[in-house]
């Protein structure tokens, strides 16, 4: 099985965005978890979802926790090609296909739904993008 570590592309400005509920976000990749995710998550009833990141995850992200996974790479959340916990699913999954920093746009090139030849509004993914985004900052 393969896992996604990163599929994303700088852009100079943000691309349209519809869903094809294809679920390809919630396969074979770390989906990380901050602590407010893991909270929001908790306070909706779920329990045993979330592992600690890698060493490298964790100085990649940020995030203290990512999402557990399934024998055959899917989220643990993922029935069919529907999320159970989409009301409160990580800012991770909020944010995709996208990451916004105050002077960068990354997109997933894995992505059926982003719309290459639309333009976007970065502001809606400009919040929970903050945290990743400062990792990212030094990387670019």
């Amino acid at each position: 099985m393969e896992v996604v570590v990163s599929d994303y592309v700088k852009v100079e400005k943000m691309p349209g965005f519809a869903c094809t509920l294809c679920g390809e976000c919630c396969r074979n990749r770390v989906i990380v978890l901050y602590e407010e995710d893991v909270r929001r998550l908790e306070g909706a009833g779920y329990r045993d979802f979330y592992e600690p990141t890698t060493d490298l995850e964790r100085e990649l992200t940020g995030a203290p926790y990512k999402m557990k996974m399934k024998e055959d790479g899917s989220c643990i959340f993922l029935e069919g090609n529907r999320c159970v916990a989409y009301e409160h699913r990580p800012d991770t999954c909020r944010r995709y296909p996208f990451i916004v920093g105050d002077d960068f746009i990354l997109v997933s090139l894995s992505c059926p739904g982003v719309k290459w030849d639309e333009e976007g509004n970065p502001e809606p993914y400009r919040k929970i993008s903050e945290r990743i985004a400062e990792r990212i900052r030094g990387l670019l």
